[in-house]
């Protein structure tokens, strides 16, 4: 008798958890509808609780994780950003995702070998433009020219472009060639090099006439007394 009430007791339970699993399964469904719903209409915080409803149901679902991560990117909250790719598969797009994030929150020494490795796999002049920039911050100059070189021969280099950003809170929109030619001039500027950075000053202005940086970088150097 005690055998057959066992065996009674646990088939009860045994439906009761393939139905909590078909549950788990509608729910979600529900959840990343809403989840396509609320990007649409641009509402991130039901977006995101959506996802955190889908987190709740299947904790290991690494495709949540992912998209949890680029919803966080998208408000600016880059240390969540970097906790969500980590738990998510690898990929490159998580990969920018996270050097972006560290970027942003200004760990450059993090940053920087990710920017690198992208670039390394993708040769495209963003990355690479990335590479140069913080480069240049960590005053790693011989590198940062050698990367400028390959960006300014990049077949795309004229065509694409970057957004630029000032301290002074000017943005702009130039040219990849424009953009390696400024950050030389730059360089040039700080190893002492005038005529090289005055010569890469007016090939970014000859690459991108709107220039308002690079102008500003060449009436710099123009201002400078000449050396006796």
């Amino acid at each position: 008798m005690k055998k057959i009430l066992f065996l009674f007791t646990f088939l009860p339970l045994s439906y009761f958890a393939l139905g909590q699993k078909n549950k788990s399964l509608s729910d979600t469904a529900t959840s990343w509808g809403i989840y396509r719903n609320a990007l649409i209409f641009n509402d991130l915080d039901v977006a995101k609780f959506a996802l955190f409803e889908i987190l709740t149901l299947q904790p290991d679902n690494p495709s949540t994780y992912d998209s949890l991560a680029h919803l966080y990117f998208r408000i600016g909250a880059y240390s969540q950003a970097i906790q969500a790719s980590e738990l998510a598969k690898p990929t490159n797009a998580l990969k920018e995702i996270k050097a972006y994030s560290y970027r942003n929150l200004g760990e450059i020494k993090i940053a920087l070998p990710l920017f690198e490795e992208l670039y390394a796999e993708t040769a495209s002049p963003e990355n690479g433009y990335q590479v140069a920039s913080m480069q240049f911050s960590m005053k790693r100059f011989g590198e940062c020219m050698e990367t400028a070189a390959k960006i300014k021969a990049h077949p795309e280099a004229s065509k694409s472009k970057v957004l630029i950003s000032t301290e002074q809170g000017e943005s702009m929109n130039v040219s990849y060639l424009a953009a390696a030619e400024n950050l030389m001039g730059v360089v040039y500027l700080e190893m002492g090099k005038t005529d090289l950075a005055k010569t890469a000053f007016e090939m970014a202005i000859e690459a991108a006439p709107e220039f308002s940086l690079a102008k500003k970088n060449l009436e710099k150097v123009n201002s400078k007394p000449m050396p006796k």
